[in-house]
Order: C-alpha cells, then structure tokens, then sequence
C-alpha cells in the first residue's frame, strides 16, 4: 500500500454542501474515503491558487464554518485544508429539503 493522503488538502477535493462528511473528488467525479492511498491526481493546495481561485469566481466557502468567503483577508482566517478548491452543487437537493408546510 502506498502513502496515506488527506484529500482535504487535495486542490481536486470538495463537500456536498448539505453533507459535508461526504467528500468528492472533482477531478475524478467520484464520492472517496478518507483517508486513502495517494492517487496520481493529488494536487496540493496553495494560497496562491485559493487566491486567484477567489478572485475568478468571487467567492469561496469554508467547510469548518459554514460560512462563504468573499475577500483575501477574510481567506487568510481559514486553514486551507477546509477550502474546497471548487464548490460542488447538487441539483436534487431541493427534493431532500424538508418542506415547510
């Protein structure tokens, strides 16, 4: 078996937004079980590329807080590990809401 990797620190990593126990691999468009082997797609996470990540898409989410993130200053009060590179949206998840009748 080879080296043990956290994908939280994976530039590919994101959470499903209502169930952020789930973790899923952008890159590989897959749900995965942390912690695993290392896989080739590994890209570790730099503040550089949260940076100019936040910049192009105007906003990031913190995963530990719950909390989106919309400026460098605010980023930099957040360890990256819970910063998904890219925010995954569910398009069913209107159906799992409870209603409020």
């Amino acid at each position: 078996m080879g080296e043990s990797v956290e994908c939280n620190k994976c530039l590919h990593f994101t959470v499903h937004p209502s169930y952020p126990y789930i973790v899923i691999c952008v890159d590989l468009g897959q749900v995965v079980a942390q912690p695993r082997e290392a896989c080739r797609n590994y890209v570790s996470k730099t503040w550089d590329r949260l940076i100019k990540q936040l910049s192009e898409s105007g906003f990031l989410y913190c995963v530990e807080c719950s909390r989106p993130i919309f400026n460098e200053e605010e980023l930099r009060k957040h360890k990256t590990e819970f910063i998904p590179f890219e925010f995954f949206t569910d398009e069913v998840a209107y159906e799992e809401a409870p209603s409020g009748d």
